[in-house]
């Protein structure tokens, strides 16, 4: 009886305040995220979890639905359930856009667990930051950053911010974005106007986009540059610093 009260107030402060339609959208992506969770690409990304925190002794792994977090209601309707990233194109990326880490800031909008942004310190990146508006995630993200400063996964420690990514303020200098489809179009609007206003510095702003299921927010404006698409990721450059 305990565990079925448990359920039933979950539930409900899940729904409580919205409107069907809103509850319509929620049980979709619900639906949605079970069923990716028995994929085979889902099982790949299980083993994938595995041997990253085996290896550091961290807790990257899993995928958790944003209904079951805490975070405002209204911006949890505008983005996606966690799972974890494997930042396999990263390494590709930085070799397309000939970028030396170590004159770049790097930011994961939407960094959850904090796993790309281990990667990318480990990699060298003057500044490697995961912004993360789920309390629960961030929490643990801190302690991953922890845990792989003390084991000496890399040379600096990782910047774990909990903030929404539309309001997120870049850092100055050299840029690289790293947004895993975290959020639809419209925080994804937001992330990208804030780098736009990047663009009169000079700068040289890359964003790579891994599962790019909005390309329209990054190219139905002219700002951004494609460098390259390999489907299932874009990377693109901020067009007023292309040389």
């Amino acid at each position: 009886m305990i565990k079925l009260a448990t359920w039933q107030n979950r539930v409900r402060r899940r729904v409580e305040g919205r409107s069907p339609r809103q509850i319509a959208a929620l049980t979709l992506k619900t639906l949605r995220h079970a069923a990716r969770s028995f994929s085979p690409a889902a099982a790949r990304a299980r083993r994938a979890d595995q041997a990253f925190d085996r290896r550091w002794g961290t807790d990257t792994g899993g995928t958790m639905n944003l209904s079951a977090l805490n975070v405002a209601r209204d911006r949890a309707l505008l983005g996606f359930g966690y799972q974890a990233s494997n930042g396999v194109a990263l390494t590709e990326a930085m070799a397309i856009a000939a970028v030396d880490p170590a004159r770049f800031a790097f930011v994961d909008y939407g960094s959850g667990k904090g796993r790309v942004v281990m990667i990318a310190a480990r990699l060298g990146f003057a500044r490697a930051i995961g912004v993360e508006f789920a309390p629960e995630l961030h929490t643990v993200a801190l302690a991953n950053a922890d845990r792989f400063t003390a084991v000496s996964g890399a040379p600096i420690r990782c910047d774990m911010v909990l903030g929404d990514a539309g309001s997120f303020d870049p850092p100055p200098g050299p840029f690289f974005a790293y947004i895993y489809n975290s959020f639809g179009p419209v925080i994804l609007r937001e992330v990208l106007a804030r780098l736009e206003q990047r663009a009169g510095a000079g700068d040289p702003v890359f964003a790579l986009y891994v599962n790019p299921r909005h390309r329209e927010a990054f190219e139905d404006n002219g700002c951004w540059h494609v460098l390259t698409d390999r489907g299932d990721w874009v990377l693109y450059r901020l067009a007023a610093t292309a040389g």
